[in-house]
């Protein structure tokens, strides 16, 4: 991991300590549920590795930009819950505008300095505060839109 990374995790109550980055396969792909990456670079290279799952696979800031345009969330829901909620969420993935092009790329910080990283962190935590509700709400009639 990238000193500034691991630094910006830490000051976050994150501990870096054992990270190991994975692979990307054909398996984990199809295992999933939902499938997020950081630019539409990565997702299509996803969708090019397995195809079919184009329908939830989701740059994380253009999950977030859906998510924030859903119904209000209720209770907890479980696995068939966050499934609908995918689903909905690539339903509604042409209907919720966008500002540009690369709005939904969250780009890697490589080499920029420790305030480009903290602002990436920004924008994760943003995104995911987002997200979290969207998907653990109760399940969602996907019909409606």
């Amino acid at each position: 991991m990238q000193p500034f990374a691991a630094e910006t995790l830490r000051e976050r109550g994150v501990e870096a300590g054992g990270f190991a980055a994975t692979q990307l396969t054909e398996e984990l792909v199809r295992e999933s549920d939902l499938v997020v990456t950081a630019t539409r670079e990565h997702r299509s290279l996803v969708v090019g590795l397995v195809p079919g799952a184009v329908r939830r696979t989701f740059t994380l800031l253009e999950l977030a930009r859906i998510a924030s345009s859903a119904p209000a969330s209720g209770p907890i829901g479980d696995a068939s819950a966050v499934r609908q909620a995918v689903a909905w969420a690539a339903q509604m993935r042409g209907a919720v505008s966008r500002c540009e092009d690369s709005v939904d790329d969250l780009d890697d910080p490589l080499g920029a300095p420790l305030g480009v990283y903290r602002e990436r962190a920004d924008a994760i935590d943003n995104a995911v505060e987002q997200i979290v509700p969207f998907l653990i709400g109760e399940p969602r009639d996907i019909s409606a839109g």
